[in-house]
């Protein structure tokens, strides 16, 4: 077996400040400054060694008793100590990173006795020199600094049982187990399949682990990746406009069929006068799979997105191309991005023509998207097989995501802030259509190929991220303003339930 040369380092962001008059040594860290008492010399000098990369602590420490010292200062410095080691003193093979404050690593101190594999929640990547093996579950991150260490985890794709581990991939599994990245078997039965803890554990059994990798990145605890409010991109790449230009702008002739459609304003004195109490609203609230043949109007269809999605005003520029500018608009979004755009494929509504559009929310309008009679067909089904309806929408609203609107600002979280923003519009949508009498359904999936394709869009820059279908109830229906509100709450609500359920 080759001799194994471990080495120690301090993570990249630890700098190390003595201070001999105050008898302190200051080591500054992403999470905290710890102030320790002024160590010996070679304890010192190992220390600055560490600040710079992998050293062998062999080469610093000679005497036991430095060798105690430093021991017990790094052991209380587990989440700022970089574990490496390799089979060549000069070159690591592998280094085990802490990544948050509670990171302890421990070597096994007992023998592999059951089979051993990857865990199935570790994901393996490059960042373009070296190979990073990540997993939610784990504190660390290791990084295989050479090709040769793929060559030890290859074989872990299953159970491998310890005697057909070969001398040499030892210590690679050991340091992948001490980091959470390998995981041994519980039990072995010679009759009954393997069994790994976190197959039958009931806290992971529902996560798939993208998801729980997308949770732990989007939150903070359990990473070192930059967070927040960074702005990422700097002044190097181009940020959309805050009011994206729609794919008709420039329609010269209004007469044409393929004209924009100017939607109709709400009157708010008839709003003010009709529409229900927020409580009585929220309580009446419910999604239906059941449309009417009555076809929306423009004017219903107007009412919604001008109170749900138009731009009430530009916020630090006039311009509608700023990509510095905010907007002010009637759901709340994140860092007032309002990254989210809403396109509609419209099968039966009155005055709009069948077609697909992008709805423009400073003008006011719906912007047709040149597309075919089967484009419009296959949304429509994609919409109805989404929602699980019995017929196809009369108006699919689609929701996507101009996605560097946030990722310019915010690091780690950005794409989980449009799931948020997305939640805040449908939520809004709800509550209007509610409010109008309108029955109205939440499509939980899409299809970003098929939006992509239609839309024109490029899914990587923007995408669809959710969707909405808006109609009537069946049966008959009182005008929208007949007074069907002049009664009390209680009874409202207990009509607008019964009727949508």
């Amino acid at each position: 077996m080759l001799p194994i040369f471990p080495q120690w380092s301090f993570r990249e962001d630890v700098y190390i400040e003595p201070d001999p008059h105050r008898g302190t040594v200051v080591l500054h860290s992403r999470w905290e400054d710890v102030v320790l008492p002024f160590p010996g010399p070679a304890v010192l000098e190992a220390m600055r060694r560490m600040s710079l990369g992998p050293i062998s602590l062999d080469n610093v420490i000679h005497e036991e008793a430095e060798r105690r010292e430093l021991g017990a200062i790094l052991d209380g410095l587990q989440h700022l100590v970089v574990r490496s080691f390799g089979f060549d003193p000069e070159r690591p093979l592998m280094s085990v990173v802490p990544l948050a404050q509670r990171a302890r690593f421990r070597l096994p101190a007992a023998p592999l006795v059951h089979p051993v594999r990857l865990s199935r929640f570790a994901l393996i990547r490059t960042d373009g020199n070296n190979y990073h093996v990540e997993s939610p579950l784990s504190l660390h991150r290791v990084i295989l600094h050479r090709p040769e260490a793929m060559a030890d985890i290859g074989p872990l794709i299953r159970p491998v049982p310890p005697s057909a581990i070969e001398p040499g991939a030892r210590p690679v599994i050991a340091y992948l187990m001490a980091a959470g990245m390998v995981v041994q078997a519980v039990e072995e039965d010679p009759f009954q399949p393997t069994v790994f803890e976190e197959d039958v554990d009931p806290a992971l059994v529902a996560w798939t682990p993208l998801d729980l990798m997308f949770h732990t990145r989007s939150t903070l605890g359990r990473h070192d990746h930059d967070f927040g409010a960074t702005y990422p991109m700097g002044d190097k790449w181009s940020v959309e406009p805050v009011v994206k230009p729609g794919p008709a702008r420039e329609v010269a002739d209004p007469g044409t069929e393929r004209a924009p459609v100017a939607l109709p304003r709400p009157k708010w004195g008839e709003l003010l006068a009709v529409d229900p109490p927020l409580t009585t609203v929220v309580e009446a609230s419910r999604h239906t799979r059941h449309y009417g043949e009555r076809q929306l109007t423009a004017d219903e269809l107007g009412e919604l997105l001008y109170r749900t999605a138009r731009v009430r005003s530009l916020v630090g520029s006039p311009d509608e191309n700023s990509t510095t500018s905010t907007s002010d608009r009637p759901y709340p979004s994140s860092g007032s991005s309002y990254e989210l755009e809403l396109y509609a494929t419209v099968d039966r509504c009155a005055d709009v023509p069948r077609g697909v559009y992008h709805y423009d929310p400073l003008g006011h309008r719906l912007e047709p998207i040149e597309s075919a009679p089967a484009d419009v067909d296959e949304l429509l089904e994609t919409g109805k097989v989404a929602a699980n309806l019995d017929v196809t929408p009369p108006v699919l609203l689609t929701i996507t995501a101009r996605f560097r609107r946030l990722s310019r600002k915010y690091n780690g979280l950005s794409y989980s802030l449009v799931l948020k923003n997305v939640g805040a519009l449908t939520q809004t949508l709800s509550l209007v259509c509610t409010a109008m009498g309108l029955a109205a359904c939440r499509l939980d999936s899409g299809d970003i190929e098929v939006t992509g394709r239609v839309f024109g869009l490029d899914w990587r820059v923007e995408s669809s991220v959710g969707g909405f279908v808006v109609g009537h109830r069946p049966g008959p229906e009182p005008s929208r303003f007949s007074g069907r509100y002049a009664v009390n709450d209680a009874e409202w609500a207990l009509r607008a339930r019964a009727a949508i359920s």
